[in-house]
């Protein structure tokens, strides 16, 4: 199966592959309150101070796109903020302070989702 992706060419946006499972599960998750999860994922990352910006796709930096073939909704983010884009460059980095604060963000995001008895349907 192959995944959802847009290629941008000028003005125009054009789809790539399905965006709905073989069940008809969708294979975006929603990033809007329609999704009972993002509230809590939101509230837990702005509770560090930190703030979301518009959602990406970014399918070559995550393996997400299996779990939501299985129909499990799935978010992927990176606490990493005002640091330039390296992944795999050369000298790629992390200064220590901005990997010690996403420690903090993983941590409110950890405990706010494992604690929420909302919808968990799949």
């Amino acid at each position: 199966m192959s995944i959802s992706f847009w290629k941008c060419r000028g003005n125009q946006i054009t789809e790539k592959g399905p965006l709905r499972d073989y069940l008809g599960r969708p294979l975006m998750t929603a990033t809007d309150n329609s999704n009972p999860w993002w509230p809590i994922f939101k509230q837990a990352v702005e509770a560090t101070g930190g703030k979301l910006l518009k959602p990406e796709i970014l399918a070559s930096t995550t393996d997400a796109r299996f779990t939501r073939q299985m129909g499990i909704p799935t978010l992927g983010f990176s606490p990493m903020k005002n640091t330039p884009i390296l992944l795999h460059d050369h000298n790629e980095f992390l200064k220590d302070t901005v990997y010690l604060e996403g420690i903090k963000v993983y941590v409110s995001v950890i405990k706010s989702l494992s604690s929420f008895e909302g919808a968990v349907s799949l």
